[in-house]
């Protein structure tokens, strides 16, 4: 049976806009702000290495568990989800979309996988760009304000393809600068399937950027029923 036919009875309730973005890494600010969103959740996949070989597997399952913690926790609310990639594709931000518009954009494991496949580039792997353009996107976004519930999962060993260190260095801080104002914002922060000699490196990112215990998740595991935050 798809895991995809538990989606509606979570979701039926939830109410959203928009759909698939357009070819923009940041979201216009209108000159009249939309209603603020009571919970936005932000998946970034790394579709570089073995992600790329056995999606469905393995990260599919630990994707469907988010978006059903999700839903438990924001039904009745206005929220929206947005998909985001970290291989080596242009593109990084994919989706933008209520958890509604999701299920019927994607109606099985295979359809996600195929879409995110095809919008990336998986023998390259700049994780601290590709970060910095979700988390500017997410820190753009006019529905999403200092109210509303915000969690960013990072779906990946979070190892830099960069190999040019003052690039890498240069990268790094500016993607430190976007974090710190998510942060500022009250955005949240859950980092799966980390790689074990990368877990030292991103607690002391989360930790510059002002994070503080209970608003950030950082582990080596894939679960279909991860731990979040605890603002969840």
């Amino acid at each position: 049976m798809s895991m995809f036919i538990i989606l509606p009875a979570i979701f039926a309730s939830l109410l959203g806009a928009s759909g698939c973005v357009k070819k923009t890494e940041s979201a216009s600010r209108p000159m009249f702000a939309p209603k603020p969103l009571e919970a936005c959740l932000v998946i970034s996949i790394d579709l570089s290495g073995s992600f790329s070989q056995d999606f469905g597997e393995r990260a599919y399952p630990m994707v469907l568990g988010l978006i059903e913690s999700f839903g438990e926790q924001t039904i009745g609310g206005d929220c929206k989800i947005v998909l985001s990639q970290m291989s080596g594709h242009a593109q990084v931000v994919l989706f933008e979309g209520s958890p509604e518009e999701l299920r019927h954009r994607f109606k099985s494991p295979e359809a996600m996988a195929a879409f995110l496949k095809d919008s990336s580039v998986p023998n390259q792997s700049p994780v601290y760009i590709a970060t910095r353009k979700t988390i500017d996107y997410v820190n753009t976004m006019p529905d999403v304000t200092e109210k509303t519930r915000t969690l960013t999962v990072l779906l990946s060993d979070l190892v830099e393809s960069e190999t040019d260190q003052p690039t890498k260095s240069k990268e790094g801080y500016r993607m430190l600068e976007s974090l710190t104002r998510y942060r500022e914002h009250g955005g949240n922060l859950a980092l799966y399937y980390v790689a074990q000699d990368e877990v030292w490196r991103w607690k002391e990112i989360i930790e510059r950027a002002g994070f503080e215990p209970g608003q950030f998740v950082i582990n080596n595991d894939l679960t279909s029923r991860p731990e979040l935050p605890e603002f969840y």
